[in-house]
This record gives structure tokens, sequence and C-alpha cells, in this order.
């Protein structure tokens, strides 16, 4: 598992540090884009049965739309 790095200036809190920023640099702050997480491979194993189930699903539910839609017309 990953562990959270997280950095705090020695004698600051985060809060306290967001707290005092202007809005422009808080939007600033705000929209650096985080870097991709490395996620164990059993973990991708399971997003990415997580992503075929619900295509399974998906297909499945419309399938049944559409029998269900030319059987009442």
């Amino acid at each position: 598992m990953a562990r959270e790095i997280k950095y705090e200036p020695e004698g600051h809190h985060e809060s306290e540090l967001i707290d005092s920023l202007e809005p422009d640099q808080l939007v600033v702050a705000v929209a650096k884009p985080l870097p991709r997480l490395r996620l164990s491979r059993p973990v991708r194993i399971a997003l990415w049965a997580v992503r075929i189930f619900v295509l399974i699903i998906t297909v499945l539910v419309v399938y049944t739309f559409v029998v269900k839609l030319m059987s009442n017309g």
C-alpha cells in the first residue's frame, strides 16, 4: 500500500497556510494537478473487474430495455 506523505512546514499547520493565501494564490495552489496514484497489481485487477462488470450490466440493461420496448409495440 502506498503511504501518504504529508509535508507540513515546522510550526505551521496546512489549514493556517491555506487560510493565509490570497484568493488568486489559492486558485493557483488548488489548480495544480495531482500526480497519478501508483496502485498495486491486485487493486488494478479489481478495478478492471469492476469496469468489465459495469459494461456487462450495461449491455444487459440495454438489451432488456430494447426487448421490452419491442414486445409492447
